[in-house]
């Protein structure tokens, strides 16, 4: 009864009903909870301090893979540079000598994987693989490099041990911490789900960031005559906002790289998705039939896609396997892994089928060029140089969040 009379004189008080002044209080307070800076800046500060801090590794890791490849060549310009004739790619030996000359360097009893890597320019080798297990759950897989000009090989290393990710070369162990920081499977997973998470940083910051009076160009100055506070507090929302665009780009495919099915799931929601997603397919033998070499098949895929280069050969592995070829159309985004392929029967050399950029759909096209923006390489050298400069945007706003955190925290004590 003493609580009724309460509420009832409090009601009174404000003018209003009891019903009203319980219905309005916690209305306010949740728009407070929602809209007040508060909450924001608790989301924002502790995914800036635990997220964050791995999103630095993760950025200062992809700035060294935007030139990964040419890094990677420079370390072992032995190994996988070679000279380039007068005639360059005119002069390029057989495929089958490419093939044989692999084999004869394998280490004893093991095979070629069926799958030959084409030079990503005159001046590269050939790239071949091969597996060998190591004990139960574990493997070792070696490359073999070629000279295209000589079929003669140059070495071979290993190039990743399941048990033991340093003694893969220097640039594939970045790019395994890249994205999985040495923890395998579950290491993938936890940074894609940190990737997720940074998205909440981000609008979080956005939303702290906004001027409410609309002077933006105060908003994105830096006062370097102002006091250390208001500085690092300049430098950190200037440097966010500016880079905010790009940051979720890249956050978003590699939310994709990891999580491709379900990315996949919700594009194919707006527009169908096919890419990489070639029908099974078999080669029709008929008696007697005798498979086509690769130089053969290459031919074939050059007659009926002329422009272009080849980037990649599957073997078949089986009497009804069929060739995979990619041959990267010109004006292909992605250098990496061309979206161009053609199947082929190996004892007919029908093409059975074309997965053709062109025809792609608007989600297949989205989705083929996350992974050139995420690297870069969409927009060539100047486009993986402005992803290198962007992989310290991370340590940039760790470093200047932080600073600012423990400056307040120690005013506050």
């Amino acid at each position: 009864m003493a609580g009724g009379h309460m509420e009832n004189d409090l009601g009174a008080r404000a003018g209003r009903s009891p019903q009203a002044s319980i219905s309005a209080m916690p209305a306010r307070q949740l728009s407070r909870l929602i809209f007040g800076r508060t909450l924001w800046l608790t989301v924002h500060t502790y995914i800036g301090r635990f997220a964050g801090a791995i999103f630095v590794f993760i950025g200062l890791t992809g700035s060294i893979l935007a030139f990964g490849n040419q890094i990677d060549s420079w370390l072992n310009a032995g190994l996988m540079s070679v000279d380039v004739p007068a005639d360059g790619k005119a002069k390029f030996r057989p495929i089958a000598e490419i093939l044989a000359a692999g084999k004869s360097a394998v280490l004893p009893g093991n095979t070629l994987d069926p799958f030959v890597l084409f030079p990503r320019h005159p001046g590269a080798c050939f790239v071949l693989t091969y597996s060998v297990p190591a004990g139960q759950d574990r493997s070792k897989t070696y490359q073999i490099f070629v000279n295209p000009y000589t079929a003669a090989v140059t070495g071979q290393r290993l190039a990743s041990d399941t048990a033991n990710p340093f003694a893969s070369p220097f640039m594939t162990t970045i790019g395994t911490f890249h994205y999985t920081l040495l923890l395998g499977t579950h290491g993938e997973t936890a940074v894609g789900l940190i990737a997720l998470f940074l998205f909440g940083s981000l609008v979080s910051g956005l939303i702290l960031f906004w001027p409410r009076t609309g002077r933006w160009r105060q908003a994105l100055t830096i006062k370097w005559g102002a006091t250390p506070e208001r500085v690092l507090l300049d430098l950190h929302r200037t440097a966010g906002i500016t880079a905010c665009f790009v940051l979720s780009m890249t956050l978003f495919s590699g939310v994709y790289m990891i999580f491709k099915p379900q990315v996949r799931a919700v594009v194919d929601l707006f527009s169908p998705v096919h890419l990489n997603q070639m029908p099974v397919l078999k080669s029709e033998r008929r008696d007697a039939g005798v498979p086509l070499g690769p130089d053969a098949v290459a031919a074939i895929v050059d007659r009926a896609a002329p422009d272009g280069e080849l980037t990649l050969m599957e073997l078949p592995d089986a009497d009804d396997d069929v060739y995979v070829v990619g041959k990267r159309a010109p004006d292909e985004v992605n250098f990496a892994d061309a979206q161009r392929r053609l199947v082929v029967d190996q004892y007919s050399g029908k093409i059975l089928y074309i997965q053709d950029p062109h025809h792609f759909t608007a989600g297949d096209t989205f989705l083929e060029w996350l992974y050139p923006l995420h690297c870069g390489e969409a927009f060539g050298t100047i486009g993986r140089a402005f992803i290198m400069l962007m992989g310290f945007v991370p340590l940039t706003l760790y470093v200047t969040g932080f600073l600012r955190w423990r400056r307040k925290r120690r005013a506050r004590r």
